[in-house]
């Protein structure tokens, strides 16, 4: 008969240098997940597009893969003899699935591409295959990425007394590693080295964290330290029981950090949104609000390693950091509102986020200590709750970006999340409050002076946050953007609007002061250059039917296409933007009922991939700046070669480039350009604003009789004419314009660029510029004179 023995805990010689080196392999564990995700969401958002609902789809795979891994790493570290070494080998299982993933990419959008059509009318079915394939393209390696948290807090957690503290460095560790990754890939590696080659330097970090884990497992978990035989390994511990009189007190915690998840991620969302208004939406921009809300968590989780005690694990003391949030989160508003004046953005962007990521990087360690019974649970635990906060966060940047910000704006939402933090802060701190406890005999809890008191302090909290949530849903300066405000003092008319995508203000009035904001930044003026982008196009190809516009701005070239009498397509992002046409033009929305026109709501990147439909004319208008975050996916090698393929033979395309940028990059857009046509022209724009670029596989050429023929139309003319920019003039008038405006074409234009590099989606270097442009001897923006002045040396 066999004798029952209890079998050996994992054991290592957890000294401080020890401890530092394991933190160091969680710190490059950390960058490299960070670089997964802004490469990895960059590649399949090419393939679904940029809309909101395909983002959501994205982040939720990436999330759900975390939720689940941490579930079952948790599960396996309380049952492992030698978590690190199992730590070890899941960080190079991580690298060898990201190794293989970028292969996969070009097979699922071509899986993507052969079921688009079919569901294109059924957005619920096509949500459901998209989400599908995100999941099998990106869970199994973010599943193996969520176990690692809980394995190393097992390894590292010898006593119940120091769990908080463990997990407290191993949180600050990961996500210190999390900043580096995010300002390593957004400030540097993307632009010199490339998306897929920075993708495999994060495959080296894991690498290197894995091979480091099992060097440091076979020197600290074997051994005599370790009972000293090969046969203890293979004793699995048995899995820790969490007693009944816990269970109710972990399940309060799980379900604050549910909530606090929700909160936390909404409010991400929704502080990029405020923090980025009127910035240009550069991805320097997120990058740095990305790396300020890591720096923040990372700055809580050394506080609480650094003071936290045992007497202040509390129940309360959680409340108090979940109503700190609330209270921080809701005083935000005040810069995100503009009524304290313009605010630099550093400046805005530290103030609003850095207390308030502070607390919530303090307070997940100590979650982490309140729902951990003894240190053989530890694993378990920390997995199960980094499960409810991720849980949480899936919700809550759906919430944010599908309901709250269309319903009651982004300041009023954040106004809400406040006060929802609030109230979990409260319920908390009514149960168990801080400070000294007056316990009778037997009672595990504080006594009934320190519950009143409790009670008070929670009363007072619940006030603060239904004062948040009243608010935000009144028409109050500070519930309004910046842009809003801003706009207001013009007195004269304006319209705000919130969806999904961003914010979108009009300015009416008189037409050379009528305006288009998206983000709080100008789209476009009522402008004879949107006009000539269909005019151009159909001087050029008089046969011409069909049109295709995405980017639908003011919706000026939509309009002249349907004068032309074409049958017109334009495809936006946005789905506000298009209705506020009758803002800019009194006969908009007759316009926009048009038995020829059609406004498709959807990313236009995408739209050219997978659609079937063909056209005869392509006018490509992206959103400005140039260097915006996301507008470079119009102007890559890959775009412009699907753009060809939806042409019909002899077709144009015409593509937009403003004159907002250097002469260097300027020559790398038009080298692109010129890469994919056989034949391109470019042309001057008359309104002085930038180039029109149009290529095509059969020879190109303004004549005088087919500028006369669509230009000197007498309806062409009034819509001409009907501009604030541009003198009015007659047919003669704009054959003198049009052959002055001709600047170079075919073998010129490849004179002019010469060799050099081109824009793709794997080196999107319209958007990732800042090293570059550092060093770049001429600096300047080009202008119409200087683009001259440079082709007559």
């Amino acid at each position: 008969m066999a004798v029952a023995t209890s079998p050996p805990r994992p054991t290592s010689r957890a000294t401080p240098s020890l401890r530092g080196v394991v933190l160091a392999l969680f710190v490059a564990s950390g960058a490299a997940g960070l670089i997964y995700q802004v490469v990895w969401s960059r590649e399949l958002v090419l393939v679904f597009g940029n809309t909101t609902q395909a983002v959501a789809t994205i982040v939720t795979a990436f999330m759900a893969g975390l939720g689940f891994g941490s579930l079952v790493g948790g599960r396996l570290a309380d049952t492992s003899a030698r978590p690190l070494r199992l730590y070890g080998l899941v960080e190079l299982a991580v690298a060898a699935m990201a190794g293989l993933l970028p292969l996969a990419f070009h097979g699922l959008a071509e899986v993507y591409r052969g079921v688009w059509p079919s569901l294109v009318e059924r957005p619920g079915q096509l949500a459901g295959v998209r989400f599908a394939l995100a999941v099998a393209a990106v869970a199994p390696a973010t599943f193996l990425m969520g176990m690692t948290l809980p394995l190393l807090t097992r390894y590292l957690v010898r006593t119940l007394d120091e769990a908080g503290a463990r997990l407290g460095e191993l949180y600050a560790a990961n996500t210190i590693g999390a900043m580096a990754g995010t300002l390593l890939a957004g400030f540097v590696l993307i632009e010199l080295l490339g998306l897929r080659l920075t993708s495999y330097l994060a495959v080296l970090l894991n690498v290197a964290a894995g091979t480091g884990a099992l060097l440091l497992s076979r020197r600290w978990e074997t051994g005599p330290d370790a009972s000293g035989t090969a046969a203890a390994d293979r004793v699995r511990p048995p899995r820790p029981e969490v007693p009944r009189d816990f269970r109710p007190r972990r399940r309060i915690v799980l379900a604050a950090t549910f909530v606090s998840g929700f909160v936390s991620l909404a409010l991400e969302v929704l502080w990029t949104r405020m923090l980025a208004q009127g910035t240009g939406s550069s991805i320097y921009i997120f990058t740095t609000i990305l790396a300020i809300f890591l720096l923040g968590i990372a700055l809580g989780s050394f506080l609480y390693r650094r003071y936290s005690r045992p007497r202040g694990e509390r129940l309360g003391t959680l409340g108090l950091c979940l109503a700190g949030v609330g209270i921080l989160a809701q005083t935000t508003v005040v810069l995100g509102s503009g009524v304290v004046g313009h605010v630099p953005f550093v400046v805005r962007t530290v103030v609003a986020l850095l207390p308030a990521t502070v607390l919530m990087g303090y307070a997940f360690p100590l979650a982490g200590r309140l729902v951990t019974p003894s240190a053989e649970a530890a694993g378990g635990s920390i997995g199960l709750l980094y499960a409810a906060n991720t849980a949480g966060s899936i919700l809550g940047s759906f919430s944010a970006a599908f309901i709250l910000a269309g319903t009651i704006g982004t300041n009023g939402s954040i106004l809400l999340l406040g006060g929802l933090n609030l109230l979990a802060g409260a319920v908390l701190f009514a149960a168990e409050p801080v400070g000294r406890q007056a316990r009778q005999p037997g009672d595990p809890g504080p006594g009934t002076a320190s519950r009143g008191r409790g009670r008070v302090v929670a009363a007072g909290l619940a006030g603060l946050a239904v004062l948040g949530m009243v608010a935000s849903s009144l028409d109050l300066p500070i519930t309004r953007t910046f842009t809003e405000n801003d706009l207001r003092r013009t007195g004269r008319p304006v319209t705000h609007a919130e969806d999904e995508l961003a914010t979108v203000d009009t300015l009416g009035g008189k037409p050379s002061g009528r305006r288009l904001l998206v983000g709080g930044v100008g789209m476009t003026t009522l402008t004879v250059d949107t006009k000539l982008m269909g005019y151009l196009s159909k001087a050029l190809r008089p046969d011409a039917r069909d049109f295709l516009v995405i980017a639908f701005g003011m919706g000026g070239t939509y309009r002249s296409g349907l004068e032309l009498g074409l049958r017109t397509d334009a495809v936006e992002l946005s789905p506000t933007v298009p209705s506020r046409m009758p803002v800019f033009f009194p006969d908009g929305e007759r316009f926009l009922h048009h038995p020829k026109g059609r406004v498709i709501i959807s990313d236009g990147r995408n739209y050219v991939r997978l659609s079937r439909e063909q056209y005869d004319m392509i006018a490509v208008d992206p959103a400005p700046p140039i260097e915006s975050a996301g507008s470079v996916v119009l102007y890559t090698r890959e775009f412009l070669t699907e753009g060809k393929a939806r042409l019909r033979p002899g077709g144009t395309f015409m593509l937009w480039i403003p004159y907002a940028l250097p002469l260097d990059d300027f020559k790398d857009h038009v080298r692109t350009f010129a890469s994919v046509f056989g034949h391109v022209s470019l042309v001057l724009s008359p309104g002085r604003h930038g180039v029109l670029m149009f290529g095509s596989d059969a020879p190109l050429e303004f004549t005088e009789a087919n500028i006369r023929q669509v230009l000197g139309a007498p309806a062409a003319i009034r819509d001409l004419n009907d501009v604030p920019d541009h003198r009015r003039t007659d047919a003669d008038g704009w054959v003198r314009i049009i052959q002055r405006a001709q600047w170079l074409s075919d073998d010129q234009v490849r004179s002019f660029v010469g060799p050099g590099p081109e824009i793709t989606d794997d080196r999107p270097r319209s958007e990732y510029f800042l090293w570059r442009r550092t060093f770049m001897d001429d600096q300047q923006y080009i202008t119409q004179k200087s683009l001259l002045r440079a082709t007559t040396r």
